[in-house]
């Protein structure tokens, strides 16, 4: 409705391995979990 991308994420905690950066305990998370739902949009959005 607003063209907000809906792109996820791999969230988690960094370490170290063999002296190199690496993600541990990481999960994938929908980036539309986060976004208001399109009936919230059209609430926010001025009636203009």
């Amino acid at each position: 409705i607003d063209h907000q991308s809906t792109m996820g994420a791999f969230v988690g905690k960094t370490a170290l391995k063999d002296g190199k950066g690496i993600m541990v305990d990481s999960v994938y998370r929908k980036g539309s979990d986060y976004l208001p739902s399109d009936a919230e949009v059209d609430k926010l959005r001025p009636k203009d």
